[in-house]
């Protein structure tokens, strides 16, 4: 039987109430489509007004997915026949969901003209004839029409699109919502397609003020999809740099937002809008929007949203949800959230609005709250505090002293919200606001301590995440009050629970612990591994997430007890990892490379003999394919707002989104993991990681004799290319440690004449030239990097490793000092700039910085020639406008330059270096004072003679910096240490020109040394050479205090190295 005779029995079927019926008949109408009879039998069931409206629906969707397939095989007479059949079809269908479904056949069709809509030139009338009709029916069919049509309109007859905005114009101000509503979505898909040609839009921008209005009318009746479709047209354009109407835009999107009538998936549409113009134009924002107004809008939607403040902490874990204790019944919702999107958009505000816009507003209404009596409002500004901790975190450790009796208040608050986002707000800080925040160790451990206690599961759960980020930092002598009740408060929590999340935790918080405690973790080390075998032994697959916390928690526990203790674990952990590697989980996978790689940095060539199994594998897993590579990734992207509400095509794999977005992510997290157990290897497994270093370089760099060939650091995301950037030049510690005794070359400062040995030649020049170009990246994080790499391998290797890359390497410094790198460029478009507006600090400018102090101490004098383009932009960073971390970093620089280049920088003394000493030392951060206390010490030791002239002056710029008080914190004691070692060195330099009488006093009042130990050998030099020398205040007036001095140096327990130690004790005969 033909198509033609079984069609309209199919139809029917089709749309029958049996559901087997309608696969049955779906199935056979497939088989029918490449019979040619199929369209003149589906175009016939469509125009049969006898026919019900289902069963034409159903014709015209089947002719919409078919009629591809023979269209372009008719001769142009029967092409011209079927169009205008269509055309008349829609003119004559009554029911608007059928004529939708025509609408959809059309486009197909004119899709197939390789010159787009010109050559079916009476649709175009058709649509304009349309748009002009009195049946608002035909009006509304017009721009149905317009909207499916967009693409082929804008890539075939731009030269219409005067003639569209005045017939979009129009439309908006008809008097049929219906007619406006689908004029706007018809503009939106023509805008979103020219989105990134600044002509083309032109002659549409204009209409963004009434598509605003129609849209925010529609709004309030209701019309939420029109409302959706608006929001994912101005996302668009922001993306691409359009900026006209700004504020109105963002006044719209926080609109949406704040409507709590439309449905959070709607409203989250306007979050994603709002968080993307903050992001794409921070500065425009901050002087377009009302800031002020918008924190108070996020501010109020947390305090006012039911669900918990601190969930983006939970967010992340979404099978911690059963754990919840609360009487929330739609427990298993897993979509936005009013206070998620709240909480987003604070994120992204503080992470890119100008600190100065935005800090002090921020803060004002977080204490505010943080003071109200009423519960919500105390929620709200400690959860705030916590969102926007990472964004403004270094005007935050300047205010700690303020704001921790206020979250130390929060902690101990009658509200379990309350609680609950103090202890988030206190990991942000633990995290974020290291290391000013471990001075309040004896503040925070007990406080949280108490709120392990707490009846609320979410409580408990972000109390572990308070000490997993806080204790990791801290030293043994802070811990150690702690360690024997914590641990055992911690095992008791990880045995009597059944809630995964406090389970999880409670393991990370030990591993922390163990981290923090170092060898005096080894008497709870057999009870917990006995636990963590336990756990590590687990094979449902509910409980992956907890054996692979249990299995990073061996790896953690081994670095902080080191090799001899944790040797009788170590056989146990390894086959425990290697069997999860057998296993379906791909972030079991992960755990278990992590686990690798800390086992190899502490086992060291104990860990070899599974090098021949384990590195091949990792290499597989870093070159593997990653099921959504860069293209795909992007069409993903699109793919989620443009996706249609039906599938089309007919094809497998065809139409909706891709499932391996999440794999993606999931691979890619553990390609990360497998790259740093690989780094972890080669620097720590010695000549034994030699054999794989072949292989190994192809899967990171590429094959050099292959200029196709990538490796991993060609990757598309960067954080791939970052692992990787560490990881190269510990192929080079390989090679070093193959090629020279004691694994280490004795390179001397300066000289380009000292060549390196065959292997470590051969590895550092080829890891050179893969990572220089890197420079140049478009992402800061990856710029960083790099920056940090090239260092490790010129201090590994001295002037050799940079000789043949020198040149870009200086180019590129250059570039990124002057802010003049790619990385530097505004992606969304040149923004104005505003000198008041640079108060931020780049993070990433810290390896930038450091670079340019290490070229300068590998090559010495070499880099002197260098200065003259180097420096105008270093002291740019030095000004007293820029931020703290600013002036740190280049204050620092200026002494590790005279460090390196020794007399070469003494015609940069007056102008330079003297006036920023004395600017540094008297600078209100602790971190500058620092740093400028060893710039002037760096510089008498380096110039000697030409500076004894200027003592009188050093002298009294050191003044302010002895007056710190030590005991305020280790930011405070490492300036006071500093400012001793440059008194140190003045001394050594220029033994005659200093007034002992008046500074000894003071110098050994600030000894021992408190925080910054490195300077000990320089402090005890000059003590020691004053002794020889005969100097009256050592020998008689100080002798007690220098004794004091020394007895407290040698004593146990001070880090000092033994060598040290002994001198000592043999110069001053103890």
């Amino acid at each position: 039987m033909s198509a033609a005779q079984r069609v309209p029995e199919l139809l029917q079927q089709i749309t029958s109430p049996n559901t087997e019926a309608i696969r049955n008949g779906e199935l056979e109408l497939k088989s029918l489509k490449k019979d040619p009879s199929i369209i003149n039998a589906l175009m016939s069931s469509l125009v049969n007004a006898a026919a019900p409206p289902a069963v034409r629906n159903v014709a015209a969707v089947m002719l919409r997915k078919y009629i591809h397939l023979h269209y372009t095989s008719y001769p142009p007479a029967d092409q011209a026949g079927l169009k205008a059949a269509l055309l008349t079809a829609l003119g004559n269908e009554p029911e608007r969901a059928v004529r939708i479904a025509v609408v959809g056949s059309i486009t197909r069709v004119a899709d197939q003209h390789a010159d787009g809509l010109k050559g079916w030139p009476e649709l175009l009338n058709y649509i304009v004839s349309a748009a002009q009709h009195e049946a608002a029916d035909a009006r509304d069919l017009s721009f149905l029409l317009l909207k499916e049509l967009s693409s082929n309109i804008c890539e075939s007859m731009p030269d219409q699109f005067p003639s569209l905005a005045t017939l979009f114009n129009n439309a908006m101000n008809d008097s049929q919502l219906k007619v406006r509503s689908s004029a706007v979505k018809a503009l939106g898909e023509t805008m979103r397609y020219v989105c990134d040609e600044e002509e083309q839009l032109s002659h549409f921008q204009g209409l963004i003020p009434r598509l605003l209005e129609v849209t925010v009318t529609a709004q309030k009746e209701g019309n939420e999809d029109l409302v959706q479709t608006v929001c994912e047209v101005l996302y668009e354009l922001t993306m691409n740099n359009f900026t006209a109407y700004f504020a109105e835009v963002a006044s719209f999107s926080m609109c949406v937002l704040g409507d709590q009538n439309l449905e959070l998936v709607t409203r989250d549409a306007g979050a994603l809008v709002m968080s993307t113009l903050i992001e794409c134009k921070p500065k425009l924002f901050g002087r377009k929007c009302p800031v002020d107004q918008i924190v108070e809008a996020f501010m109020m939607m947390i305090e006012t949203a039911t669900e918990s403040a601190a969930g983006a902490f939970f967010d992340n874990n979404p099978q911690w949800r059963d754990d919840d204790d609360s009487d929330d019944d739609d427990e298993n919702y897993d979509g936005p959230t009013q206070c998620g999107m709240a909480q987003g958009c604070l994120d992204i505000m503080a992470c890119t609005l100008s600190s100065k816009v935005f800090f002090n507003l921020v803060m004002t209404k977080c204490v505010q709250r943080m003071q109200s009596q009423n519960p919500p409002s105390r929620k709200a500004g400690i959860a705030c505090l916590g969102v926007v901790a990472e964004g403004v975190a270094e005007k935050l450790c300047d205010h700690l002293p303020e704001i921790m009796p206020l979250v130390l208040g929060c902690a101990g608050d009658a509200d379990a919200q309350v609680r609950e986002c103090s202890c988030f707000a206190l990991g942000q800080l633990s995290e974020h606001c290291q290391p000013e925040i471990l001075d309040y160790a004896s503040q925070v451990l007990p406080c949280v301590f108490n709120l392990l206690d707490d009846n609320s599961v979410s409580v408990q759960t972000t109390s572990c995440y308070v000490l997993e980020m806080f204790c990791e930092h801290l030293e043994p002598e802070s811990v150690m009050p702690f360690l024997n009740p914590l641990t055992t408060k911690l095992v008791s929590m990880l045995e009597s629970t059944k809630h995964k999340a406090v389970q999880e935790m409670s393991v990370a918080a030990i591993s922390a612990t163990a981290v923090a405690a170092e060898k005096e973790f080894i008497p709870y080390l057999p009870g917990v591994a006995a636990i963590m075998s336990r756990l590590m032994n687990l094979n449902d697959e509910k409980t992956f997430p907890l054996k692979g916390r249990a299995m990073e928690s061996m790896g953690h526990m081994a670095v902080a007890v080191e090799k001899d203790a944790f040797r009788p674990y170590f056989e146990m952990t390894m086959q425990c990892c290697c069997h999860a590697l057998t296993l379906d989980s791909t972030e079991l996978h992960e755990y278990a490379f992590a686990v690798f790689a800390n086992l190899s940095k502490v086992m060291e060539r104990e860990f070899s003999p599974v090098l021949p199994e384990l590195v091949p594998h990792l290499l597989a897993v870093i070159s593997g394919s990653d099921a959504a590579g860069e293209s795909e990734q992007r069409k993903l992207q699109e793919a989620i707002y443009s996706q249609n509400q039906g599938d089309d095509s007919d094809e497998e794999g065809e139409g909706g989104i891709d499932p391996t977005m999440m794999v993606s992510t999931a691979m890619m997290e553990a390609k990360k993991a497998a790259i740093v157990a690989i780094t972890e290897m080669a620097s720590h497994c010695g000549p034994d990681f030699t054999p794989f270093i072949p292989q190994t370089f192809v899967c990171l760099a590429g094959d050099p004799s292959n200029e196709a060939s990538q490796g991993s650091i060609d990757y598309w995301h960067p954080s791939i290319k970052d692992e990787s950037l560490k990881a190269l030049p510990a192929l080079v510690v390989c090679c070093v440690a193959s090629e020279y005794p004691e694994g280490k070359i004795e390179w001397e400062k300066g000289n380009l004449t000292q060549a390196l040995l065959p292997q470590t030649a051969g590895y550092s020049q080829a890891v050179m030239a893969k990572m220089v170009p890197q420079l140049l990246n478009p992402e800061k994080e990856v710029v960083g990097t790099c920056c940090n790499s090239i260092q490790a391998l010129i201090e590994l290797c001295g002037p050799q490793a940079l000789l043949a890359q020198a040149n870009d390497v200086l180019n590129g410094l250059l570039k990124l000092v002057s802010k003049k790198a790619v990385c530097q460029s505004d992606i969304y478009g040149e923004e104005e700039v505003d000198e008041e507006d640079e108060d931020d600090h780049e993070s990433f400018m810290n390896g930038v910085l450091d670079l340019i102090g290490a070229i300068g101490r590998v090559m010495g004098q070499h880099f002197a020639q260098y200065l003259p383009e180097f420096m105008p932009h270093i002291l740019a960073f030095a000004k007293t406008s820029c931020p703290t971390n600013d002036r740190s970093m280049a204050i620092g620089l200026l002494g590790e330059l005279a460090q390196g280049l020794g007399p070469a920088i003494g015609t940069y003394f007056d102008s330079v270096y003297l006036p920023h000493i004395q600017q540094g030392c008297a600078d209100p951060a602790d971190t500058v004072r620092r740093n400028a206390s060893f710039t002037l010490g760096m510089c008498c030791e380096s110039l000697g003679p030409a500076t004894s002239q200027y003592y009188p002056q050093l002298l009294q710029a050191l003044a302010p910096v002895f007056q710190v008080d030590a005991s305020k914190g280790d930011g405070a004691a490492a300036a006071v240490d500093n400012a001793v070692a440059a008194l140190a060195r003045m001394i050594i330099a220029n033994p005659g020109n200093v007034p002992y009488a008046q500074v000894l006093p003071v110098f050994f009042r600030c000894l021992p040394l408190k925080s910054d130990l490195s300077e000990t050998e320089v402090v005890f030099e000059a003590i020691v050479k004053m002794r020889d020398a005969g100097q009256q205040e050592v020998l008689g007036n100080l002798k007690g205090e220098v004794e004091r001095v020394v007895r407290a140096s040698v004593a146990e327990g001070y880090k000092v190295e033994d060598e040290m130690k002994e001198e000592l004790k043999k110069a001053f005969g103890l």
